[in-house]
């Protein structure tokens, strides 16, 4: 599993690296790969409208939409698995009643 970075550490070194510190030197010094580096940079590019990309505002809603989803179809499976178990054909009156009988 990556390892995860708080957003302020994430923010700091964006700053950093559009400011000119190269990625060589950042990941010596903080030990972050430089893979995990050049992401966060090209990130950081897209944010500031320097390249072309999704900006992180967006793909944060999207995740969370995405995850949104997720968990609305599996509520709605669980829902129809549960309407299965009640269809006419699955419940049985007790045995000398009817369902229309009134007592």
């Amino acid at each position: 599993m990556p390892k995860s970075y708080p957003h302020s550490v994430r923010r700091q070194i964006s700053h950093r690296l559009r400011s000119g510190d190269t990625v060589a030197d950042i990941a010596t010094e903080t030990g972050i790969s430089a893979a995990t580096l050049f992401r966060w940079k090209d990130q950081a590019l897209i944010d500031v409208g320097a390249r072309d990309g999704v900006p992180s505002i967006e793909s944060d809603e999207l995740a969370s939409a995405r995850a949104r989803i997720v968990a609305l179809e599996t509520e709605l499976a669980l829902t129809r698995d549960a309407c299965a178990l009640f269809d006419d054909q699955s419940v049985v009156p007790p045995k000398g009643r009817s369902r229309s009988s009134k007592d």
